[in-house]
């Protein structure tokens, strides 16, 4: 697995994770999953999080996933 951060714009960096299994992320609504269960959350944080700026890249040996977060303005 390889994880890069890389400044996109001013305003928002882009952390992506590059791994070597090409099954893609699945994207689960919230409240969707059993809340016994142990993974199916992981994608829908990312999108709450980056306000659904994120993608997938599939790729020869596996897939990237990238997250765009918007920086705060410096107080």
């Amino acid at each position: 697995m390889v994880v890069t951060v890389q400044q996109i714009t001013i305003h928002s960096i882009r952390i992506s994770v590059r791994d070597g299994s090409r099954s893609l992320p699945v994207f689960i609504q919230d409240g969707s999953t059993d809340s016994g269960a142990e993974s199916g959350r992981g994608m829908a944080i990312v999108h709450n999080l980056t306000r659904g700026n994120w993608g997938v890249q599939p790729e020869a040996f596996g897939k990237t996933v990238h997250a765009d977060l918007r920086l705060r303005p410096p107080l």
